[in-house]
């Protein structure tokens, strides 16, 4: 199992996925992630598993969106809300990157999906209790190292704009909003679970969030209504300064 840090930055979202079955010890360990997770809100939650690329074929919408166009997945991890809140949505986000980055550092790949999926499927495939809401799906399997395969995901990733991050320096300011931050004037381990977070996954790679260091806190805002995204860079934060030994 590889170090956390290792698996931010080597986590990508692949967008075709081989005819290879996960090992069920694998998607076992996965799914139990989901009991021991920190989690954001007392009532949380919950992950399904959809298995099959035909029923995940049906849910999945190919067409040009956050991330759209992933191919042939053999499973699909259903986000489930227990009723629908930007809280709820933010929890979400917290928990399943937590269990994407598990994956990741298994070796298997992933592709978060909010936008271009059928979420009435969704809900169909793993079973909705009145109130709740599948908000989100995440790919999941082994990648497609064929020749087609590789260019599909380098040439759908450019398109979502996944080559793009911005620096450091555009989405961190220094006490309040729009006050200028400097790298050299921080502390560099709180630099670097800045920099892990500054990798977390986001809707067109958009990076819809911004943080406010202060002298006893890092804030979190967004600039747009984005809480998954919101909830998957705060795991990326959490996880990063733990494993650098800061208080997340």
């Amino acid at each position: 199992m590889m170090d956390v840090l290792v698996a931010i930055q080597r986590r990508a979202s692949v967008r075709s996925y081989a005819d290879r079955p996960v090992e069920p010890a694998l998607l076992e360990r996965l799914l139990a992630l989901f009991d021991t997770a920190d989690y954001l809100t007392k009532v949380p939650p919950r992950v399904a598993l959809i298995s099959g690329v035909e029923r995940t074929r049906r849910i999945l919408t190919y067409m040009i969106g956050s991330y759209g166009l992933v191919q042939n997945p053999p499973y699909l991890l259903a986000g489930v809300l227990p009723q629908e809140s930007d809280a709820a949505r933010l929890d979400l986000g917290y928990v399943l990157e937590q269990v994407v980055l598990e994956a990741t550092g298994l070796g298997l790949s992933t592709c978060w999906i909010t936008g271009s999926y059928d979420a009435q499927r969704a809900g169909e495939g793993v079973g909705l209790a009145p109130g709740e809401v599948a908000a989100a799906v995440c790919a999941l399997g082994y990648p497609d190292e064929g020749r087609w395969g590789r260019f599909h995901s380098r040439t759908v990733r450019r398109l979502a704009g996944g080559h793009r991050r911005k620096p450091l320096k555009e989405i961190v300011f220094s006490g309040c909003w729009g006050q200028l931050w400097s790298s050299d004037r921080t502390d560099p381990t709180l630099v670097a679970a800045l920099e892990h977070a500054r990798l977390a996954p986001s809707a067109s790679n958009r990076q819809p969030w911004r943080f406010i260091v202060r002298p006893d806190q890092v804030a979190l805002a967004l600039v747009r209504p984005a809480p998954i995204d919101g909830g998957i860079v705060m795991a990326h934060f959490a996880l990063a300064s733990t494993a650098l030994g800061r208080a997340g």
